[in-house]
């Protein structure tokens, strides 16, 4: 059986150079992933966590994964390990993939976002929340997108 994949396009006016830095900072991330701290080795075989706000009852390594492709202000490639309950994890057949792909394109950049191997679980969530693939990545997105822009991020209810 195939599994899903999520894939989500935007433009950004903004330089490579400063979507990249906002991607992988864990300072910048804190303001727009609601939160969360990305701690990022940007080399083949580094490590990357996404690390819950604080107060959080989840820890680093519940969202952890290893860089697969780092190119600078191109293009970044890591696995997505899921801390599952072991009903979930029997289904995975291995790690979830996430690529970010930057495209310059004038004074704008199209990032690409691609989450690969995913259960049809991990796509459904409430619609009326930002959980779950298919609202989660859109509404980071839409607050990095905001912040880059504005200046100011996207602040998310609590669900």
């Amino acid at each position: 059986m195939e599994k899903p994949t999520f894939v989500y396009a935007t433009y950004i006016r903004t330089t490579p150079e400063k979507l990249w830095q906002a991607l992988t900072s864990g300072d910048a991330s804190q303001k727009y992933w609601m939160g969360f701290r990305i701690e990022l080795e940007q080399k083949v075989g580094g490590t990357i966590h996404i690390c819950p706000p604080k107060g959080s009852k989840n820890t680093c390594g519940d969202h952890e994964g290893k860089v697969l492709e780092c190119e600078p202000n191109r293009k970044l490639v890591y696995t997505w390990n899921q801390n599952d309950s072991p009903e979930v994890a029997a289904k995975r057949s291995g790690p979830s993939r996430v690529t970010y792909e930057l495209t310059p394109m004038g004074n704008q950049v199209r990032f690409r976002l691609i989450h690969e191997n995913l259960l049809p679980d991990d796509m459904e969530a409430n619609p009326n929340t930002h959980r779950g693939i298919n609202n989660g990545w859109p509404a980071v997105i839409s607050s990095l997108k905001s912040l880059l822009e504005t200046g100011e991020e996207i602040a998310f209810p609590s669900n």
